[in-house]
């Protein structure tokens, strides 16, 4: 036992500060390609009091702390890399307000994504973020890395949805920020500072969600085109002819492949995919026959298309894309994914580097997600030795800025991407951001080693 497991235990009692091997195990890595490290202690909080007396003995006896989610993040930045008391945050996790009238939620952060949404439902209101992880994710982690998801295309990533927030700074210093009606502009925006800052700057409490209206029924329309190319074209015209569905989802070949299964089937000729997700198809087939004539109409109707009208039938195939990622990863030795974003009409540029950079290297890739937002998941796949990786993640990098793209639409920077960061933003920025960090945490304790 520790030093700070003994210091922790007397502070806060065994019931918070946890002893369980298997738990610890798990605190010690998330879902990405960052090597795990063993947490010297975990401490897992019930309420805000116990949150303030750990981050409270953090600042008084200088141990770093590890704020974390459910573990779902991709890009290392639930992973304790520097010692330290992993704080997870999955027994806070209690929907303390739902309110239609004023289309708010208060919840604790350990609340998934998954019961909120459903939840916000039965009440008759809508809470649209949808990473693929929506049912075991925590909405502390969304916050966290402003998680977007496929739905994010219609409907904005999670900041459009964060109104306020409890935040507890390393020293164990409690407030609130941000506001519960829809409009504030008073001082800073601290709630928006927050979201997406990674768990570097402060450990959230309690959340308040904005709720919108629930909308008709949704059905899935899945096009299938001869190459990807042509499917990415057609998210250009729907785009252009002003057509908006709650989701508009690419795969390539490898990908389709990959999601093949139960329930889903894909054509063995098709060369990509769009999943089509359009509000009110369930009881209006005319709505998908909307879509398929604008394609026809501009010269590029797809090759073969599926509706899906029935829940279970778009749950099969929403469920074999959420997949997608786990069954390339099943079917290859060797496997890294980034998720780069581009401006939209841009995707035909970066697919076709994608495929240049994997062929001059010997890898096979595999590209899929948010092609409505130009937000792509790149995959690159080997069975061999995967000495290419590098490579082909900096080539990627490269052009991905070349086209005035982001290094992460959602998964965020977490230590992976950390020492991309300056290819992408100037000198004074990264200052900026420094100064940021030390305002908040000026000992450099609160998920240190994360995005600078």
């Amino acid at each position: 036992m520790t030093d700070l497991h003994t210091l922790l235990l007397r502070e806060l009692g065994p019931e918070i500060v946890c002893s369980d091997e298997a738990l610890t195990r798990d605190c010690s890595h998330d879902e990405s390609e960052q090597a795990p490290a063993i947490p010297d202690a975990v401490v897992a909080p019930t309420d805000p009091l116990q949150v303030e007396t750990l981050l409270r003995l953090a600042a008084e006896h200088r141990f770093p702390v590890t704020p974390r989610g459910a573990g779902t993040g991709k890009s290392g930045g639930s992973v304790p890399v520097r010692g330290g008391a992993v704080l997870t945050l999955h027994r806070m996790d209690h929907v303390l307000e739902l309110d239609p009238e004023n289309l708010l939620a208060v919840v604790e952060p350990g609340v998934t994504c998954a019961r909120l949404q459903r939840d916000a439902e039965a009440a008759g209101v809508f809470y649209p973020p949808d990473p693929a992880s929506l049912e075991t994710c925590s909405l502390g982690g969304n916050v966290a890395e402003n998680a977007g998801g496929p739905r994010a295309f219609r409907y904005g990533v999670t900041r459009e949805y964060v109104l306020g927030l409890e935040a507890v700074r390393m020293g164990g210093e409690r407030f609130d920020v941000g506001h519960r009606p829809v409009k504030g502009v008073s001082g800073y925006d601290l709630a928006a500072l927050l979201t997406g800052s990674e768990g570097t700057l402060a450990v959230f409490t309690k959340l308040i969600f904005k709720l919108i209206p629930r909308p008709g029924e949704p059905g899935l329309l899945i096009l299938y085109f001869p190459g990807l190319q042509d499917a990415v074209r057609a998210v250009t015209v729907l785009v252009q002819r002003r057509f908006f569905p709650m989701a508009l989802e690419l795969l390539d070949r490898p990908s389709l492949e990959a999601a093949r299964g139960p329930g889903f089937a894909p054509p063995d000729d098709a060369g990509g995919a769009l999943f089509c997700e359009l509000e009110g198809l369930a009881g209006d087939e005319a709505i998908g026959r909307g879509v398929l004539d604008c394609l026809a109409d501009a010269g590029c109707p797809p090759s073969g298309f599926e509706l899906r009208r029935d829940p279970e039938g778009a749950g099969a195939a929403w469920d074999a894309r959420r997949d997608v990622s786990k069954r390339l990863k099943a079917r290859f030795a060797h496997k890294i994914s980034e998720d780069v974003a581009v401006p939209r009409a841009l995707l035909p540029e970066l697919v076709r580097n994608v495929g240049e950079i994997a062929d001059g290297l010997g890898l096979d890739s595999a590209c899929y997600g948010h092609a409505g937002d130009g937000n792509l998941h790149v995959n690159f796949l080997t069975d061999k030795d995967p000495q290419g990786f590098l490579a082909a993640v900096e080539r990627l990098f490269r052009i991905t800025l070349l086209l005035g793209g982001t290094l992460s639409g959602e998964h965020g920077i977490g230590t992976l991407k950390r020492r991309f960061l300056p290819a992408e933003h100037a000198p004074a920025a990264l200052a900026m951001f420094r100064a940021v960090k030390r305002a908040w945490d000026p000992l450099d304790l609160l998920n240190p080693g994360k995005i600078l």
